[in-house]
């Protein structure tokens, strides 16, 4: 095929599915109104028994504020091995003992220069992770990030991973680089979908309406089964946790949270390879504290 100059148009697959669509569903207004009408007449004469766990479910209202509560806002700083400035470096081998990763965040506490150095009475929580060495630091930090997905640790994770033979001289792929496989769905399909989408499912809601009520209200409460089962075993993955680090808790202003941070007790010299990061916020991190106690 040779090149052409075209302008855009909006593609009939489109126009077509929504033509179809559209056709049936102006109709639903006045239908909805008709039914609405002979309900009204009914309403007088129906009588309604509650859901028996409704006064219950209301009850535990307050769970979703204690929800909210969950999520802060604050800032998060962490300090790898492989950073300029903060790891030390011997050739090719980079190197960062614990006692250096604390003093590097708690250096960053009084850095003046940084404009976006937190400010006020903070909740702070650090947490450090340690090796002998770059293959022990690989291991234990693999199934953390899997959980706790730092950026600045998953680089590291990925660089101590790396072929770092310094005589291998791998084939660079030419510059742009393919990606894999995506949806090809960027706008305006996108939002078109959204509506088709939206459109379609009105279309579903009305061909079930050839099942009999009772039928319509068994699938429902199957649904709802299946969803609350699904929700459980979710978070019951989500409860089998694995993964060791030290962490510390610490309650002031940033200079104060320097200090203490300073004269802590990480793990000695000997502990040669290390990666930590440190959380603050001026709200409790309640669910960050309580998953490392």
């Amino acid at each position: 095929m040779s090149w052409q100059l075209s302008g855009l148009r909006w593609p009939p697959c489109g126009a077509s599915l929504h033509n179809q669509a559209g056709a049936l569903l102006a109709r639903v207004p006045g239908e909805n109104e008709s039914a609405m009408g002979r309900l009204q007449a009914l309403a007088s004469r129906a009588q309604y028994r509650p859901q028996p766990l409704a006064s219950e479910a209301a009850a535990l209202a307050g769970l979703r504020a204690e929800l909210d509560r969950l999520t802060v806002t604050g800032r998060a700083l962490a300090v790898t091995p492989f950073q300029h400035g903060v790891g030390q470096r011997q050739g090719e081998q980079a190197s960062l003992a614990a006692p250096n990763a604390i003093q590097a965040l708690a250096d960053k506490l009084v850095d003046g220069a940084d404009p976006l150095l937190p400010t006020g009475q903070l909740h702070a929580l650090a947490w450090l992770v340690t090796g002998n060495s770059a293959a022990d630091l690989a291991a234990k930090l693999a199934p953390l990030c899997a959980l706790l997905p730092l950026p600045e640790w998953c680089a590291a994770l990925r660089r101590l991973g790396a072929n770092n033979d310094p005589m291998a001289k791998p084939t660079a792929a030419k510059v742009p680089r393919w990606r894999a496989d995506e949806p090809l769905i960027w706008a305006p399909l996108r939002p078109a979908l959204g509506a088709l989408e939206a459109e379609l499912a009105q279309l579903d809601s009305l061909a079930s309406g050839s099942k009999s009520p009772i039928a319509r209200l068994q699938a429902l409460s199957e649904r709802r089964r299946q969803h609350l089962a699904a929700h459980a075993a979710a978070l019951d993955a989500l409860a089998s946790l694995t993964g060791q680090l030290h962490c510390w808790r610490g309650q002031g202003d940033a200079a104060s949270l320097g200090a203490q941070l300073g004269q802590s007790t990480p793990p000695d010299h000997s502990h040669s390879m290390s990666v930590a990061a440190l959380l603050l916020s001026p709200s409790p991190i309640t669910f960050w504290q309580e998953l490392t106690p």
